[in-house]
């Protein structure tokens, strides 16, 4: 090769590799990486705090709450009578006075989980409720029987069926289907049948509806509203008739 095309290419080499000017190039991108790690580390420690300064407010019901829900249990175009009280108040956070009114009261402070937030559901008061079965595909009444999904309603099979009135105003309701997950709200009134397809459900009777217009108005919660009580956490108090113990004022 001749000596003058290797001295080109060797002075060339110089120019791109080994510049002084090429030594002396400022690394931008390592500088812009720092500054990017420095700001998000800046905006963690920001979000943190205000996390702590304002933590989330609990979803209701919570153990201030006393929620009330009418309801009716209809088998076969029959009403059955009320639920008597439930025999476990002590610990039942979800439960009934026997006036067909259902009490949404997560009462224990050391152990509310069960029955507050999205754990207020209609399954719940069921489980709660010793002999009392509800799924999509049966229905079983305390001391009687067990319905199922194709059972008679005389000459009809019958399957069963949840309608919920979400407030007092509403006049025309909505079935849910599964009744295990239904989210309860104060105000509501509810009917679990077990009846043919098509058949009409109605909503809980009258005197449900008085009841749980009473229960309501002695808690400060008017009807067809979600609004919580504001009753500050206080010594426990009994329902009359030696109901389970709740936080706050004793109840008329």
């Amino acid at each position: 090769m001749a000596r003058g095309s290797v001295g080109r290419k060797v002075a060339r080499a110089a120019r791109t590799g080994g510049s002084r000017t090429r030594r002396r190039r400022t690394p931008v991108g390592f500088y812009a990486t720092l500054v990017l790690i420095v700001l998000l580390g800046v905006a963690s420690v920001g979000f943190s705090r205000y996390q702590v300064q304002h933590p989330p407010k609990p979803t209701p019901p919570t153990v201030h709450d006393h929620w009330h829900e009418a309801y009716a249990i209809d088998i076969c175009g029959k009403i059955q009578p009320n639920l008597p009280q439930n025999p476990n108040l002590q610990v039942a956070g979800i439960h009934t006075h026997g006036k067909g009114v259902i009490h949404v009261e997560p009462f224990s402070v050391a152990n509310p989980g069960p029955f507050e937030g999205h754990n207020a559901t209609l399954g719940r008061f069921v489980r709660s409720y010793p002999g009392l079965t509800l799924t999509s595909s049966e229905l079983g009444y305390p001391k009687k029987r067990t319905w199922h999904n194709g059972d008679r309603c005389g000459t009809k099979p019958g399957r069963v069926q949840v309608k919920v009135w979400n407030s007092l105003a509403d006049t025309t309701g909505h079935t849910v289907a599964n009744p295990d997950k239904l989210l309860l709200e104060n105000g509501q009134l509810i009917t679990v049948a077990f009846v043919p397809a098509g058949a009409p459900i109605p909503r809980p009777p009258h005197a449900a509806v008085k009841a749980l217009l009473a229960a309501m108005g002695s808690t400060g919660n008017g009807p067809g509203t979600s609004t919580p009580s504001t009753t500050p956490a206080g010594p426990p108090t009994t329902h009359p008739g030696g109901g389970p113990p709740t936080q706050g004022t004793t109840k008329p």
